[in-house]
């Protein structure tokens, strides 16, 4: 248990995920089967606060009106921060003024709450002494999250294994070389193939696998979440809550609330939330040269190197993907697009409308419509900073 100063996740000012930053912060990205809040709450036993970038400040004090940072001394902590053991074992030693840095950056400072606040909001640097830090531990753009992702799912699935987690008071088998835990309430059908020769696999309350489902550890269905029958579930492949996935998935995150229920591929990728993909949509992650994939995560962004091989993309949240899409190696698409096309471009605009006649935009009342119907499913529902934020990016995308 974390017995020193209040702990706070912060955003950097300069942020790398694209559009998967555009409607939350750093610690709620999901960078292995835990987001950095949740992997802060089972580690260390307390709730950290959240000091968000300024544009998503008021959907993530909508979700979390209490994370508000406070006053007074405490240790400030990257959210992409994936909590190398190296990191840990630093942590606890800092002095105030002290940070540990990598590459430039902050990983983790101890500092008071206003100096923090400056730092985020691009007014001032945390540590007037610091650290570098060896190992990588930052999981700041899609690539180097994947690039991460087979450490940092072992360490989260251990995490949740020994804790508890959602798992809690669930019945618990050895498959293979690896534990397999199962919550009491999550369902198993027959046929199912859970190999875990390799990695851990943790399915968790209220989770559903369906006959004839292959689950290759290491892997995670967390709560509520729902695997289709036949369906193949590669390893360090993350399916967030209450989300539906079918076909042939592997080395993806899932966010939460979204769905991929048909058969198709999709690898190396990280999906947003309220998210779908259509039957027989399918993502390449590896190009027929095998040459290194680059990428652009915004339509007005650079091309960035990602230094992989396999590397699918990104589908940002609330984005929907038609039937039968042949998605492009090192694909981006944007928050709300609606891509109704069988060959999309590799990179696709926040709200674009996309047809094999035309590109548009989404109209705004269309998209509200769309979405609310949506998160109706569920039982959810947008709150006003969320439509807020929202109709902020979608006027940006009509100023251009």
């Amino acid at each position: 248990m974390w017995r020193g100063p209040a702990v706070a996740l912060f955003d950097a000012p300069v942020r790398g995920m694209g559009p998967l930053d555009d409607l939350r912060s750093s610690g709620e990205h999901r960078l292995g089967a835990l987001t950095a809040l949740e992997r802060i709450n089972l580690a260390w036993g307390v709730e950290p606060s959240i000091v968000a970038a300024p544009a998503v400040h008021g959907v993530v004090r909508e979700r979390f009106p209490t994370g508000d940072v406070v006053d007074g001394e405490l240790v400030a902590i990257h959210g992409c921060c994936t909590f190398l053991p190296a990191v840990r074992r630093m942590i606890g030693d800092l002095s105030p003024g002290e940070a540990i840095t990598q590459g430039g950056a902050v990983v983790a400072a101890r500092c008071t709450a206003q100096e923090l606040r400056d730092h985020v909001h691009g007014g001032g640097s945390l540590g007037s002494r610091s650290t570098e830090l060896d190992d990588r531990a930052l999981a700041s753009t899609p690539w180097t999250t994947l690039d991460l992702l087979p450490s940092t799912l072992a360490s989260d699935l251990e995490l949740l294994i020994a804790r508890g987690g959602s798992c809690s008071g669930g019945r618990r088998a050895d498959l293979g070389d690896h534990p397999v835990q199962i919550a009491p309430s999550a369902r198993v059908c027959p046929g199912v193939i859970l190999d875990a020769s390799h990695g851990a696999i943790v399915i968790a309350d209220g989770a559903t696998i369906r006959p004839g489902a292959i689950l290759v550890g290491p892997c995670a269905v967390l709560a509520g979440a729902w695997v289709a029958e036949r369906a193949v579930i590669k390893a360090n492949t993350v399916i967030g809550p209450r989300c539906k996935v079918g076909g042939e998935v592997g080395s993806v995150i899932f966010h939460g609330n979204s769905n991929k229920v048909h058969d198709g591929h999709l690898g190396d990728c990280l999906v947003g939330e309220w998210v779908n993909i259509g039957a027989g949509a399918t993502g390449s992650n590896l190009l027929n040269t095998y040459g290194e994939v680059a990428t652009r995560l915004e339509a007005s962004s650079s091309v960035e190197r990602t230094g992989r091989i396999f590397y699918g993309g990104i589908v940002a949240d609330h984005a929907k993907v038609g039937i039968m899409a042949a998605i492009t190696t090192g694909s981006s698409f944007g928050t709300g697009a609606m891509i109704a096309c069988d060959r999309p471009p590799a990179c696709v605009d926040r709200f674009a409308w996309l047809t094999p006649e035309r590109m548009a935009r989404y109209r705004w009342d269309r998209f509200e419509q769309t979405m609310r119907a949506v998160m109706a499913r569920r039982g959810a529902e947008p709150g006003p900073a969320l439509l807020g934020r929202l109709r902020e990016l979608h006027a940006a995308g009509e100023a251009r």
